[in-house]
């Protein structure tokens, strides 16, 4: 199938390689030029070719596709199979070794690790915003894929990464080289990588069968709360319920802990890119979980916001929670004037001026804090003169200023200010670029 969607993309390639030497009028010599019948009969035929090949390579990856979830269905199913027969399960015989002082009974407990299990963070983040607190639920996503089935034990996560190794990698040579073409991945490769990711933890203890427990598909809030403990290298979670994990590699949620934290609100738009104030939330993590980067969902008042990412952040310190637009903040940017002209006693330069207002309107019944970013033009070229008119130069200030307007070397004009709850505030922003006419200039628009 592979080699058929290969063969597909051939075909297409000729074919833009047929049309484009069909429309390539000569240059030389006095070959006839192509009539209109032989431009609709080329016309006819790509088309008919474009359609023959789109539709043949879209059903190829949809088989495909199909393929790869079939051989990951029945993976799962050799999985359940081998967790269930236990001739068909490799086995292991450990001798332990014993030298005791006198005779008498004891107990050995023996530890071991198995291949194809791990488990990734997740959150769900559920901000207040008129008490501007944030409740952080912290769950762990398990898979279980070792062959056996995990009935109804106490778990314990831990943030080490055996399979990464104890030791740092070497240092290799850093070739560049002409680009060779990448092989297409197996549809069985494709279907094991897409089950794994990049914020997964290798690491999981699992105790004795001690307490009748369930399978929990997600955590409730008044969940019993986990236990941690950090050593030198890793941390450990001990998990208060316990958990059935099955064999066939199926996600299974457990509760490690809900945190209550105190959140500091803050907007932040671009208007130039687009007219929409994002809400941000600054969070301090002043408990002593770890909270180990991972995929999270973003809920404000009540309501689903967005999903994104939280990075590693340990006891201590502070992160930042992506909320989405909120449509209260409104956010304008109308270019109100474009002026265009000729500079200098023969008209040898010209000057094109750019006057942009901006327009923030808070309808909240509370007050908000608002980052404004607009980047203007940086001039890379010594003939190419940027001026910025308004606001002045004496109202704008260093990184370390207190000033309401900073701008970066970048040219990144930055507003950073308070509006009262139903406050709209206008700026203007007015600045132009002048050039020479003989010197062919890019970035004026």
């Amino acid at each position: 199938m592979e080699d058929e969607i290969i063969a597909l993309t051939n075909d297409r390639r000729v074919l833009d390689q047929i049309s484009k030497a069909a429309t390539t009028l000569p240059t030389e010599g006095d070959a006839p030029r192509p009539s209109f019948e032989d431009w609709r009969e080329l016309l006819k035929f790509n088309a008919e070719e474009s359609r023959r090949i789109q539709n043949a390579r879209r059903k190829k990856e949809q088989q495909s596709e199909e393929l790869a979830n079939k051989i990951m269905a029945v993976e799962r199913q050799l999985q359940e199979a081998r967790g269930r027969q236990p001739g068909r399960r490799a086995v292991k015989e450990v001798t332990v070794r014993l030298a005791a002082t006198e005779n008498g009974a004891g107990t050995v407990t023996v530890a071991y690790t198995v291949p194809g299990a791990n488990w990734t963070p997740v959150y769900q983040a559920r901000l207040d915003s008129n008490t501007r607190r944030v409740v952080l639920d912290y769950q762990a996503q398990v898979v279980n894929r070792t062959g056996d089935t995990w009935d109804n034990v106490a778990l314990t996560l831990s943030t080490a990464q055996p399979s990464a190794g104890g030791s740092a990698p070497e240092a290799r040579p850093w070739i560049v080289q002409q680009l060779q073409p990448r092989p297409i991945m197996r549809a069985m490769d494709m279907a094991k990588s897409s089950q794994m990711s990049p914020t997964q933890y290798d690491s999981l203890v699992l105790g004795e069968n001690t307490y009748a427990g369930q399978t929990f598909a997600s955590a409730p809030m008044m969940a019993r709360q986990a236990t941690v403990e950090t050593g030198l290298t890793a941390a450990t979670f001990t998990i208060a319920t316990p958990a059935t994990i099955p064999a066939d590699g199926t996600v299974t949620k457990v509760s490690v802990t809900t945190l209550d934290l105190s959140a500091g609100l803050r907007y932040a738009t671009t208007p130039k890119l687009q007219d929409a104030a994002f809400l941000s939330a600054k969070v301090e993590n002043n408990t002593e979980f770890p909270l180990l980067g991972g995929s999270l969902a973003a809920f404000v008042d009540g309501a689903f916001i967005a999903n994104s990412h939280i990075e590693t952040t340990m006891a201590g310190e502070e992160f930042e929670l992506a909320l989405g637009v909120d449509e209260a903040v409104a956010v304008e940017r109308t270019l109100v004037n474009r002026f265009v002209e000729k500079t200098g006693f023969t008209n040898k330069s010209t000057r094109t001026t750019y006057e942009i207002l901006i327009k923030l309107s808070n309808h909240k019944s509370i007050p908000v804090s608002v980052e404004l970013a607009e980047p203007l033009p940086v001039s890379r070229h010594e003939k190419i003169i940027v001026k910025l008119v308004e606001p002045t130069d004496r109202d704008i200030g260093g990184p370390d200023d207190n000033q309401a307007f900073t701008r970066d070397e970048e040219g990144i004009l930055t507003w950073t200010g308070s509006l009262g709850a139903g406050a709209t505030r206008e700026m203007t922003l007015k600045f132009s670029i002048e050039h020479p006419n003989d010197l062919n200039v890019q970035g004026v628009e």
